[in-house]
């Protein structure tokens, strides 16, 4: 894209000067145009201030003025030239003046990103010179300049809708997994104690496990010493039997 206009410098003449600038003033200003050719601008900011200690109430100083501040990196106080140029050309009816002023403004708020308020004082150029080349062209390329950021930006929120739309998604089809691993777990609970509900019920019904009645008949004193008396019986059955294994396991002493 090509680069937007340089600002403009003012020559003083004086031929071109309403004010009849002194000598010294015209010289001042001579070595601060001839310091900017040759990138000294601080040196050419120092000749326009103390031509203006002269002068200071001619529009042409405080155009150059602000355009040395401009290049210093100064914009404030280079727009605070410009704006006091205008309105010096404009008490003067300078109407040449007023649209170099103008143009220095634009151009300088078009640096700083500001394109309506440059546009806008692009525009009140033109009011002055309607066939401004120079002007046409830095609105043109002010314009395409805005519409490709809009470009981009509109680009941006898209791209944003789209990764939201995104996380979105994978926040649900997360949740959704979820959701189905709980469901899932929950039937297998639910079929778990099923299981156990029917196991249980088969043993019930089963005759093997079926539990048996009790029976609460009251044993009688003669059923009592009847069931002692079997239990010694079985007793002493018991006991002569482990007698007798000791007997036949014991070794027979060796006669010599």
């Amino acid at each position: 894209m090509k680069k937007l206009i340089l600002p403009l410098l003012a020559v003083l003449a004086l031929s071109g000067c309403g004010d009849n600038p002194q000598i010294k003033t015209l010289q001042l200003n001579y070595q601060g145009n001839k310091a900017m050719k040759a990138n000294n601008f601080q040196q050419a900011m120092d000749r326009y201030v103390e031509a203006l200690g002269l002068n200071p109430f001619l529009a042409e100083l405080h155009l150059n003025l602000g355009l040395a501040f401009e290049m210093l990196q100064q914009a404030e106080k280079a727009q605070q030239s410009y704006q006091e140029a205008e309105r010096l050309a404009q008490a003067k009816g300078d109407q040449k003046m007023v649209f170099m002023a103008r143009f220095n403004q634009a151009q300088l708020l078009g640096k700083a990103k500001k394109v309506d308020e440059a546009i806008a004082l692009y525009q009140k150029c033109l009011d002055i010179i309607p066939s401004s080349k120079e002007v046409k062209t830095n609105i043109e390329l002010l314009t395409q300049a805005q519409q490709g950021k809009g470009g981009s930006s509109d680009q941006q929120n898209k791209d944003q809708q789209n990764q939201n739309q995104n996380q979105q998604q994978q926040q649900q089809n997360g949740k959704d997994g979820k959701d189905q691993k709980d469901q899932d777990k929950k039937q297998d609970q639910n079929k778990d104690g099923q299981d156990k509900k029917d196991q249980d019920k088969q043993y019930s019904n089963s005759a093997k496990y079926k539990p048996r009645p009790f029976n609460g008949k009251e044993l009688t004193e003669g059923d009592v010493k009847k069931i002692l008396g079997e239990i010694k019986q079985q007793e002493s059955k018991i006991r002569a039997d482990f007698n007798r294994k000791e007997v036949k396991e014991q070794p027979r002493d060796k006669d010599w």
